[in-house]
């Protein structure tokens, strides 16, 4: 036994000698930084996660997540960004224009004008000052104000014939009138101020007619016929050529008859083109000579380019040398829907 406590006596002693001498007291603590961020654990209000001396030794705050420390952040409980200093952009209206750019901050409105809403109630286009009808739709030529149509018929004032009475693009603003009485409507009577028979374009029988009035066109009866290879109109085309002048001189509302003159594909194209152009121009002349202001008429000569049938045959070419008088709609007018009974 006695070997034994010396043997451990012995050991003690030779450890003692080897440990290093403390030198720290109740006083004098040893400095602890189980997080090793720099701040003791005496002092770190979070000794085991790493922080800095700014926030006694916690990692940075952000609350709203925006990547601006709550220490610095002046909204840190509304993401925002580092230039504003953590603060959100205001947006007052929520047009996604910030309030600071915003012209309009409190009113909803459009990025492309600065936050302020887009001022054209009636969508045509013009907004503010400019639109002087803002609660009608028209054209930016009448700086936004509606054609006026006093009869709602789809016709404008400026263009009606018959601004208070409703009626039909075709009639210029004007209803289906029949002054004569004989069933046949005056925009398609060829003797508006004759009674006379259906079957004869209104006029009495012993008045032959050649033309029939459509909706587009003056459609004749009987061709316009001229000597082969030449301008000159054949003697036979003469009473339907008169027959023109008389339609044209009682319907005033016909304010130009296109006269269009065609040939078939025999020949030279260009001299096709030019005799085409000379056929509808003596058709113009004979036609002043009756009596129809020149300043109505239209001529124009197409020659091969506008056949409607084929030049393979004799039928077909025949069909394709033709004069064809057509009543264009007024440039700039409503050709509306509603149409007249034929």
């Amino acid at each position: 036994m006695m070997r034994a406590f010396l043997r451990l006596a012995l050991l003690a002693t030779v450890l003692g000698a080897l440990a290093p001498a403390c030198s720290h007291t109740p006083e004098n603590p040893p400095t602890l930084d189980d997080d090793g961020d720099g701040v003791r654990n005496a002092d770190d209000a979070c000794p085991r996660a790493k922080g800095s001396a700014a926030t006694k030794g916690c990692p940075p705050r952000d609350t709203d997540g925006d990547g601006v420390d709550d220490s610095t952040d002046k909204c840190p409980r509304h993401a925002g960004s580092a230039s504003r200093e953590g603060c959100p952009a205001r947006d007052l209206d929520e047009d996604g224009v910030e309030d600071s750019r915003d012209a309009c901050p409190r009113v909803f409105g459009a990025v492309e004008r600065q936050g302020c809403p887009v001022e054209d109630l009636d969508r045509d286009g013009l907004e503010g000052p400019a639109d002087k009808c803002p609660e009608d739709a028209g054209p930016a030529s009448r700086d936004g104000c509606p054609e006026k149509d006093a009869d709602q018929d789809g016709v404008p004032d400026a263009d009606d014939d018959c601004p208070l009475d409703e009626g039909f693009p075709s009639l210029r603003g004007c209803p289906e009138r029949d002054t004569d009485g004989d069933s046949v409507a005056d925009h398609r009577d060829n003797c508006p101020r004759q009674s006379g028979a259906q079957d004869n374009q209104g006029c009495p029988l012993e008045q032959k007619q050649f033309v029939i009035i459509r909706q587009d066109r003056l459609e004749l009866r009987e061709r316009i016929i001229f000597e082969p290879g030449t301008a000159t109109l054949q003697a036979r085309s003469l009473p339907v050529l008169d027959n023109v002048a008389r339609v044209l001189l009682v319907h005033p509302e016909f304010k130009t008859l296109l006269i269009e003159s065609h040939t078939d594909n025999r020949g030279d194209a260009d001299a096709n083109r030019a005799l085409s152009q000379a056929r509808a121009e003596v058709v113009r002349e004979y036609l002043v000579t009756q009596g129809v202001p020149a300043d109505r008429l239209d001529a124009r000569g197409y020659g091969p380019d506008r056949p409607v049938a084929s030049n393979e045959t004799s039928q077909g070419r025949e069909a394709n040398r033709r004069v064809e008088l057509l009543l264009p709609a007024p440039s700039g007018k409503s050709s509306g829907t509603r149409k007249p009974g034929r």
